[in-house]
This record gives C-alpha cells, sequence and structure tokens, in this order.
C-alpha cells in the first residue's frame, strides 16, 4: 500500500517517536510510506535518515486548516495515498478534508485520553471523515466511546512497540553515559523521561525524591525533557534541596544511549490527564530496567505488579518514594525485575508486532469485515 503518516505538532516526544518508528517498520513490511510534519520538524529529519520519504506541510493556523487540508489532498493525490495516518488534532482534521469524496482510508492514532470533539467540525470530522481509528490502550477506547460518541467497531486497540538494541550496544551506552555524568558505579540512577508539563506529576516526582534522599546516599535522578515548567521545577529542586541530586538535562535525542545508564525507571504522570501508553516505559522495558509509576491511563499493561516493577496511585509521594526505596535497596530485586521488563517488551511491545497489527487494520478497511477488526 501507499501510505502517508502525518503529525502536525512542533515538538519531538512519544507521538512523534511513534510516527517514525512504524513508519520505518511499515516500509519494512513492503509498503510505500511518507511522513508529513511540519517543515524543518525534527521528525522530518529522521525519517530522512532512515530512508523514509518526507512531505512537509505547514501545519498552522485554524483560519487555514481548509486551505492546508486541499494542500494535503493534492500531496496524497501525486503519490496515490491509499490510506493517510494522523497523529495530531489539527492534521487530523486536514486528512479528513483531504480523504473527502475519494477511495482514501483515513485512519485517526489517539495517543491521549482526551475528548477528541470540542466543536461541531470535530463532531462532522469523527462521524464523516474519519475510516477507523486506533488507540494505544483501552483508557482511549472508553473516552472515545463514552464521551465522543464513537461507535466501538470503529475503534481498535493496538499497543505502541518500539525497537530495541543489543546488549552490546546497551553496555557500552551505559559505560559510556555514566561516565558523561560523572557517576561511579555504586550510585543507583533513577530515571525519568517525559515532557515538563503538567500532567506528567514531576512536582509530585520532586516531592518523592526528596523524601528519598532524605533516607539514602549515593541516588541520582537524572530528569531529561524540556518544557513550560522547566524554570519552576528547578526553582521546586532547590526549595526542597535537592538540587544536588537531580540533574535536569533538558530534551535529548539520543534516548537509546541514556537509558542504560539508569538503573531503575520512574514515571509519575497525574489521572487520567492525558496519559495513555508512554513510549518513555517502553524504552525502559526494553532497557531491561524495573519500573515503578503512577497507575493512570494504559500504564498497568506496561507493568506487572511485584514481578517487573510497582505501580502507586498518582499524586502520592509517600508511596512513590515507597516503592522505589524497594527496588533501590535490592540488587537482586533490580535484576529480577529488569529481567521479566525485558521479557515483558520481547513478549508484547516490539515495533515489529504493532506494525503488522496496524497493517491489518488498514487491510480490512478494504475489505467488507472492517467489523471483524473488534
Amino acid at each position: 500500500m501507499n501510505i502517508l503518516l502525518s503529525n502536525s505538532t512542533d515538538i519531538f516526544a512519544g507521538g512523534e517517536d511513534y510516527v517514525l518508528i512504524l513508519g520505518k517498520y511499515l516500509a519494512r513490511r513492503g509498503h510505500r510510506v511518507w511522513v508529513s510534519a511540519l517543515p524543518g520538524h525534527l521528525l522530518l529529519k529522521k525519517c530522512e535518515e532512515a530512508g523514509i520519504q518526507t512531505v512537509p506541510v505547514a501545519y498552522r493556523g485554524m483560519s487555514r486548516v481548509f486551505s492546508v487540508g486541499l494542500e494535503l489532498r493534492k500531496a496524497m493525490r501525486l503519490r496515490a495515498i491509499e490510506v493517510v495516518h494522523s497523529n495530531a488534532n489539527y492534521d487530523r482534521t486536514c486528512a479528513a478534508i483531504a480523504a473527502a469524496f475519494t477511495s482514501i482510508r483515513h485512519v485517526a492514532g489517539i495517543h491521549s485520553t482526551h475528548s477528541i470533539q470540542h466543536n461541531l467540525t470535530h463532531l462532522l470530522r469523527n462521524r464523516w471523515g474519519i475510516s477507523h481509528f486506533i488507540t494505544d490502550a483501552d483508557a482511549g477506547r472508553n473516552v472515545l466511546i463514552n464521551e465522543d460518541g464513537i461507535p466501538a467497531g470503529k475503534i481498535t486497540t493496538v499497543p505502541i512497540g518500539i525497537e530495541t538494541d543489543s546488549d552490546e550496544f546497551k553496555r557500552e551506552a551505559r559505560r559510556r553515559t555514566r561516565a558523561a555524568w560523572r557517576i561511579g558505579a555504586s550510585t543507583i540512577v533513577v530515571g525519568n523521561v517525559a515532557r515538563l508539563v503538567p500532567f506528567k506529576g514531576h512536582r509530585f516526582l520532586l516531592e518523592t525524591i526528596a523524601a528519598i534522599v532524605r533516607q539514602r546516599n549515593e541516588v541520582v535522578f537524572p530528569i531529561i525533557g524540556d518544557g513550560e515548567l522547566t524554570g519552576e521545577l528547578q526553582q521546586q529542586a532547590v526549595a526542597l534541596g535537592i538540587q544536588n541530586s537531580v540533574l535536569f538535562l533538558g530534551f535529548r535525542d539520543n534516548l537509546n544511549e541514556l537509558y542504560p545508564a539508569f538503573d531503575i525507571y520512574c514515571h509519575s504522570s497525574l489521572e487520567l490527564a492525558a496519559e495513555m501508553f508512554p513510549i518513555a516505559i517502553l524504552r525502559a522495558l526494553a532497557a531491561g530496567l524495573p519500573v515503578v509509576c503512577t497507575n493512570v491511563g494504559g500504564i498497568a499493561l506496561m507493568v506487572q505488579e511485584g514481578i517487573s516493577g510497582h505501580l502507586v496511585p498518582p499524586e502520592d509521594p509517600g508511596a512513590l518514594a515507597s516503592a522505589l526505596l524497594a527496588v533501590i535497596d535490592s540488587a537482586d530485586v533490580r535484576r529480577s525485575m529488569g529481567r521479566a521488563s525485558l521479557a515483558l517488551f520481547q513478549n508484547k511491545f516490539h515495533a515489529s508486532a504493532m506494525a503488522e497489527k496496524v497493517e491489518s487494520v488498514y487491510r480490512a478497511l478494504f475489505s467488507d469485515h472492517a467489523e471483524s477488526l473488534q
């Protein structure tokens, strides 16, 4: 098939990584794939480096949505696109316009647990402009059904999958990264990778860290990501007296080199505040890390309580600190949970499995059996 994957955001985070990974693995399955994003976007650069063709489109301005949709329509006709798979709100509307009254199937990827219906345009788009919806977890599927009134038969849950590196690469990355951070072999590193925005719960994470460092020496907490709360969180760290234990490292483009330096992964997202199926946690599984995080969205699918990590209630620094300390204090627990995380990743969350399932959704839309997707 000729497939166009689109994403209209101006950031590079989990949703954009999803497009890149899905594009690579659909291409490996023999499809012709293009990726559309804002001109100059890091996503387009990464796609070009991976050998994926790109379609820059200026996805900006609500007053321009119809003209952008028509521009996208022209681009799809030139490439004989059969499936357009949108991945953010603005390009979702543009793709609906572009595919209208054509044989092109429009699949909408939903990566958060927020409603996607806020006005009449969205209602019309969701009802008649989208052939099928793919959600990362059932938490998102339930929102589409219960809040947006989308028929269950038009929604398929496909867990995100990612890639992994060789053990040799991970060992060398761990050595190199910890040396760059000046972290010794005996220091426990608890990593977090997330945008510094409210729903990621960093305020509670910093309170958790303060509780831990009062009790344990030689624990360091790298926080990788940037966002609107950067300055506020840095000030909070100073106020809590933990500025020497927290490394605010900003946005990084080489996450596969950083995760192996962690001993534990921690994620602190808030209850149903948009989080559904964070790629950041999948990367932790692929790196063979114990995972301690809040039980929101579809995260419980990625963590086996007491086996590969711990799940705690959101907005509860005490519970998060207790769970982390149980893992920090036992090398045996870290090893066994890390092995369980890697096994879970290999069995359920590799990119190849995701691409196969997404392809099956596409193919069903060209048959009389779309309902069989459920």
